[in-house]
């Protein structure tokens, strides 16, 4: 290992579901090189981000920190300056932190020093990495990719576009892009990512990894556009009483989610296949990546961990994309695997623990001697816990029984329709072995029993029989709230006062 330090590799997909990975148990989608990494590391089957919007999901990775704590509730929300994200961590402790694909972070305007040109200058950064590639969906390198390869520029201005038959039978997403596979924006970033090992050398290196896709549009390069029969695409989960009596939210949103395209059913079959095609094209080229890490003897000195910003519903609960709180937007796909010895006992295991987002960062820590949690240097404004323990086999007696989430929904027009003044667009989610519960500011409670409706088809919030129930995780919303504020300017004072901290009844 570089220093006797592991490398870090932070994979991030876009809007990829936790079922979808055939080491998930998913019957249609094959991801090997994913379920290879699943079997030499650990799958954790119960991560949930705690926003299931791409920039405020990003920024809880990044800092380690609630959507409320960090102050980036949504996209285009500025992340502050003084938040200190994974490549501030990593660059002061010696690493060489860098970003590969996507972030979807907004700099603070009121700090015009960490306002960069990310042309130009390649080594500027953003969210206190070095963009090695930047990919925000169209990136620049990509697209110059595209024209050195011979591609016309229509395909480059407009590289997502499909060509769809006059006489089409089928919807737009079973017919191919206009650019090969070779080229896709997925395997442009995994040459960028080879070529960054390379050039790192024998520094220590901190790489974020972020794909685009599966993210809309739902359209693949052959053979991922047809690589999967839409008949055999499962039905969406959702039903009838979802539609007959739905929360006064419901209505509207979904027509904003366009969930009405998927009353065809050749549709959503359709766009099903293609989004598992997106799927394991990025898993075809994980495995190329993985066998260039192996060959260049980085594999068993690199700490990975893989996983994405948020879910997609592609047709559950009658909507796409993945606002609202449920299972399929907030549930994501996660495996780590860490190269020490100390983590050879749980390796190939499936753990039922719940982990959040803010997860990510202490564990990179933890790892790789920064400061984990509960030692010296540990910073106090940390609000995820380190996995190491876990890892090890050691599952620590407090570890948590409940997942959190925050959502900022001034932002959609469905609110404005309902005359939802901004102030009042927040929900807050908590979900534990039992039920979820989602707290809306003046509009009414949606509760789901897990153990009777594991789907999350009916909202019990009216019955009687769970007024309890609902008081109870009100108070625990309430106490997270209260936990979790942002207190990183108390920690200034906190930490430093002489005597500040202790206890004054212990010797």
């Amino acid at each position: 290992m570089p220093g006797g330090r592991p490398n870090v590799l932070f994979i991030m997909t876009d809007q990829m579901r936790a079922d979808c990975m055939s080491c998930a148990g998913h019957p249609v989608v094959r991801t090997p090189h994913l379920d290879e990494l699943a079997g030499s590391g650990v799958l954790f089957r119960r991560a949930y981000v705690q926003s299931a919007v791409c920039g405020p999901s990003r920024m809880c990775f990044y800092t380690g920190r609630y959507p409320h704590a960090n102050r980036s509730p949504w996209n285009e929300v500025p992340l502050p300056a003084d938040e200190k994200t994974m490549g501030h961590y990593f660059s002061d402790g010696g690493y060489r932190a860098a970003l590969c694909g996507k972030t979807h972070y907004t700099p603070d305007p009121l700090d015009d020093p960490l306002v960069q040109p990310a042309e130009g200058i390649r080594r500027a950064t953003l969210a206190g990495l070095e963009t090695w590639e930047l990919n925000d969906g169209r990136g620049e390198g990509w697209l110059d990719h595209l024209r050195s390869a011979g591609y016309p520029e229509e395909v480059v201005r407009d590289p997502f576009h499909v060509d769809v038959p006059a006489d089409a039978d089928r919807d737009h997403a079973a017919y191919p892009t206009r650019f090969r596979r070779e080229d896709s924006d997925t395997a442009f970033m995994t040459d960028r990512a080879m070529a960054f090992m390379d050039d790192a050398g024998e520094t220590p290196w901190f790489l974020h990894l972020s794909y685009f896709k599966p993210h809309l549009p739902i359209v693949a390069p052959y053979p991922y556009n047809a690589l999967y029969d839409p008949a055999d695409s499962p039905a969406p989960n959702r039903s009838a009483e979802e539609l007959a009596r739905p929360h006064p939210f419901h209505v509207p949103f979904r027509i904003e989610r366009k969930g009405v395209e998927y009353d065809d059913e050749a549709v959503w079959r359709q766009r099903r296949a293609t989004y598992y095609g997106l799927i394991t094209e990025i898993d075809d080229q994980l495995g190329r990546l993985f066998r260039f890490m192996k060959d260049r003897g980085l594999w068993e000195d690199t700490l990975i961990i893989f996983t994405s910003d948020h879910g997609e519903y592609v047709g559950d609960h009658w909507m796409f994309e993945k606002e609202l709180f449920y299972d399929e937007a907030y549930n994501v796909p996660f495996i780590v695997r860490d190269p020490r010895s100390c983590a050879d006992g749980t390796r190939g295991a499936a753990m039922d623990d719940f982990v959040e987002s803010l997860d990510v960062l202490p564990t990179c820590m933890d790892v790789c001697g920064l400061g984990g949690p509960g030692g010296p240097d540990a910073p106090a404004v940390l609000q995820g816990r380190s996995l190491v323990p876990l890892l090890r086999g050691e599952r620590p007696d407090d570890w948590r029984a409940e997942v959190y989430a925050d959502w900022d929904f001034r932002f959609y027009w469905t609110p404005k329709k309902l005359g939802i003044p901004p102030e009042r667009c927040r929900g807050w989610m908590v979900r534990d072995d039992r039920f979820k519960y989602w707290h809306f500011n003046g509009m009414p409670d949606v509760l789901f029993d897990l153990e009777a409706d594991p789907g999350e088809l009916r909202n019990a919030a009216g019955d009687p029989r769970y007024a309890g129930v609902i008081q109870d995780l009100r108070v625990r919303l309430m106490d997270w709230r209260m936990s979790n504020e942002d207190v990183s300017r108390v920690a200034w004072t906190y930490e430093r006062r002489p005597g500040f901290g202790r206890n004054p009844f212990v010797a």
